[in-house]
């Protein structure tokens, strides 16, 4: 006969963190693209204009997906339920 022991355990959804970042990273690059078709430069739009304009929006898209995880995760972790596991275990 097995011997079975009750635990509480809490039940959640978590978020995965590498699509939260990537979906940022998108998004910053979609911003770049954007803000690099309507800046006007009175140089002229320079490929290290460019690029370093596509640095900086896709460093803020990505930190910006993961404040947006960590907002997610705690909400998900105040939202947890608590449930009865059974651990069971053979002698």
């Amino acid at each position: 006969m097995s011997n079975a022991k009750t635990e509480t355990v809490k039940i959640r959804r978590a978020p995965k963190f590498i699509p939260f970042s990537l979906t940022g990273l998108l998004l910053g690059a979609v911003i770049a693209i954007a803000l690099s078709l309507t800046i006007d430069n009175p140089d002229g739009k320079t490929p290290g204009f460019i690029a370093q304009l596509l640095v900086y929006c896709l460093g803020a898209g990505a930190c910006f997906g993961l404040v947006i995880a960590v907002v997610v995760d705690f909400i998900s972790n105040r939202r947890a339920k608590d449930a009865q596991a059974s651990k069971v275990s053979k002698n």
